[in-house]
C-alpha cells in the first residue's frame, strides 16, 4: 500500500534516524529466537563516547546530525539497523560467519573514526561484536549480553572495538532472566494493545485509509521534517463531483464506491505519498513528501485523469475537484495549509469541476 499506514500503529521507526526502533528490536529478537531458538547470530553494537557532553557544547541540532549519519554508516551495511536508545544502535547478523562479521565491523569502526572529524569528534563510538553461539537463548540473554558489552566497553575507557561471545552459563541468575523476560512480553502485549486502539482511533472504517485525524498528525510530522531539512512538500484536496448519486441508489452502493475510489487513487499514488479520508464525506486529503507545487500538479492530473477514465466502467462515472497547497509557500502550520489547500479546491468545484487549482495568495 502507498499510504504511509504504518504510522497509524504503534511507532517501529525511529522518526530521526529513519532506523527501526527498540520496539522493532524486541519484536524481531523474540519472533527470531523463538523459532530459531538454537542457531548462531551477532549483534553489532555502537555506542557513542561522550554523547550528552557533544551535545551540550554543540547543541542538539548539531547531535541529531551525528545521530543520523552514524544510522547512514550502518545502513549501508545493507543488514538491519535498529536504533535502541539515544546514542546507541544495532546492527544484527544473521547465521554463524563471525569471522566475516567482525570484518564488517572494523569497517564500520574505521569509518566512523575517519569521517568523524567533520563535526570534530575524536574516538566517536565504540563498536562491538557479540557472537551468540549454537544455544538455546531468551530475549533476557541479549539484553544481558547488550548490558555486559557497554558496561567492558566505559570500564575499559571506551576501548574502540571489542568482541565479546555470549553464552547463557555466563548470564545473571536465572530469577533475574525471567523477570527481564516477564517486562518484555509485558511490554509487547501493551504495544499490541496499544496498536489495536490506534487502529480505531486513525483509521477511516469504510475505506480503511487513514481519517482526518491521522491526516492532521502526519502534516505535523512533516512540517517538523521539511522545518529541519528545509524543503518543500505539498498536500492535495481532492473533493468528488456528484458522488451523492450514489448515495442515492443506497448507502450500501455509497460506500462501495468510496472503497474503490480510494483503491484507485492509491494504486497511482508515489511511494511514500499519504492519502486519507478527509472527515465522512467524499473528500480526501493526499500528502506529497519533498514535492513542489509544480510536481503536485502532475501528480493531481494523474489521479483526475485515472478517475474520469477508470470510472467509465462503474455504474455511474464520476469525477474529482481538486486543490493543491505547498509548505512553505502556502502556509507554515497545519491550519494554513488546510485553509489554502480547500480554497483551491472549491475553486476547483465552483468553476467548472473535474480540474486542478492550485492556491494563489
Amino acid at each position: 500500500m502507498t499510504t504511509n499506514i504504518t504510522n497509524l500503529y504503534v511507532e517501529r521507526i525511529d522518526a530521526l534516524t529513519g532506523c527501526a526502533n527498540l520496539l522493532s528490536f524486541l519484536e524481531t529478537a523474540s519472533t527470531r529466537l523463538n523459532s530459531k531458538s538454537d542457531s548462531a547470530f551477532s549483534l553489532l553494537l555502537i555506542d557513542l563516547n561522550h554523547f550528552m557532553t557533544f551535545n551540550s557544547e554543540h547543541g542538539h541540532e548539531q547531535g541529531d546530525s551525528v545521530l543520523h549519519w552514524v544510522s547512514i554508516v550502518l545502513r549501508d551495511t545493507g543488514l538491519p539497523v535498529y536504533r535502541i536508545g539515544g546514542d546507541e544502535f544495532l546492527v544484527l547478523f544473521d547465521g554463524e560467519k563471525f569471522e566475516a562479521y567482525e570484518k564488517i565491523a572494523q569497517a564500520v569502526f574505521e569509518r566512523l573514526n575517519r569521517e568523524s572529524k567533520q563535526f570534530g569528534l575524536t574516538n566517536p563510538a565504540s563498536v562491538i561484536v557479540i557472537h551468540f553461539q549454537n544455544e538455546k537463548l531468551e530475549i533476557a540473554d541479549l539484553w544481558t549480553a547488550i548490558s555486559d558489552a557497554l558496561f567492558d566497553a566505559k570500564i575499559f575507557g571506551e576501548q574502540g572495538f571489542l568482541v565479546n561471545t555470549y553464552t547463557h552459563a555466563s548470564a545473571i541468575n536465572n530469577y533475574q532472566l525471567r523477570v527481564i523476560n516477564m517486562l518484555t512480553e509485558r511490554l509487547l502485549s501493551f504495544a499490541n494493545r496499544l496498536e489495536a486502539t490506534h487502529q480505531i482511533a486513525y483509521l477511516d472504517p469504510v475505506t480503511q485509509l487513514p481519517n482526518s485525524i491521522a491526516a492532521e498528525r502526519e502534516m505535523k510530522r512533516a512540517i517538523q521534517q521539511s522545518q529541519r531539512n528545509t524543503d518543500e512538500f505539498s498536500i492535495l484536496f481532492i473533493d468528488g463531483d456528484n458522488l451523492r448519486f450514489y448515495n442515492d441508489i443506497s448507502y450500501s452502493a455509497g460506500d462501495n464506491m468510496l472503497r474503490q475510489l480510494s483503491e484507485l487513487m492509491l494504486k497511482h499514488l508515489r511511494p511514500g505519498d499519504f492519502i486519507a479520508r478527509w472527515r465522512v464525506g467524499d473528500e480526501f486529503l493526499v500528502l506529497l513528501p519533498a514535492t513542489t507545487k509544480d510536481e503536485a500538479f502532475v501528480v493531481a492530473e494523474r489521479l483526475r485523469s485515472e478517475v474520469e477514465l477508470q470510472s467509465r466502467l462503474w455504474e455511474i462515472p464520476i469525477t474529482i475537484s481538486l486543490g493543491i497547497a505547498t509548505y512553505p509557500s502556502h502556509g507554515t502550520t497545519v491550519e494554513e495549509l488546510l485553509l489554502a489547500v480547500e480554497k483551491a479546491a472549491k475553486y476547483s468545484k465552483d468553476n467548472g469541476k473535474n480540474q486542478i487549482t492550485a492556491f494563489e495568495q
